[in-house]
């Protein structure tokens, strides 16, 4: 009987340790994102006259010089912070969110694009269309149906 109680405690043990370590937050999926995409783990590195850093932001090595300031989560928070201010006071007493996925972070040259999902609070809502960030300023946008 003994043995009984003493796995099983081991397997429920080891289940919840492995759920806590398994679920990241929003700014680790986008490092490991950015790390796909190329990015350094650490530091800087050069390639084709550009530094790329380790937080998704960029500078060109051109005359003048370009500097992409805005990395990959700082344009997520961005892109929340935006959501928050314009959207959450009107919708959250209707019973409805938007929610940006920092799963789908994308980039191009001048802004980060991740997509946003629209629906009833506490679901996983429908994907509405793209919100991007200027990479450049910070400046928000979204295209969709809103």
């Amino acid at each position: 009987m003994k043995k009984i109680i003493f796995f099983t405690f081991l397997v429920i043990f080891l289940l919840v340790f492995q759920l806590a370590n398994s679920s990241k937050t929003d700014e680790e999926i986008i490092q490991l994102k950015l790390l796909k995409m190329g990015y350094p783990s650490s530091g800087y590195i050069i390639c084709n006259e550009t530094v790329y850093y380790k937080d998704g932001s960029k500078s060109e090595l051109s005359k003048p010089p370009k500097m992409y300031k805005i990395g990959g989560v700082e344009a997520y928070y961005l892109a929340q912070n935006y959501i928050d201010k314009e959207y959450s006071k009107t919708l959250e007493p209707k019973g409805l969110m938007i929610r940006v996925e920092p799963k789908s972070i994308e980039e191009s040259e001048k802004y980060w694009k991740f997509k946003f999902y629209f629906g009833d609070t506490g679901t996983t809502g429908r994907f509405m269309g793209y919100i991007t960030v200027n990479r450049e300023k910070g400046y928000v946008d979204m295209e969709g149906l809103f």
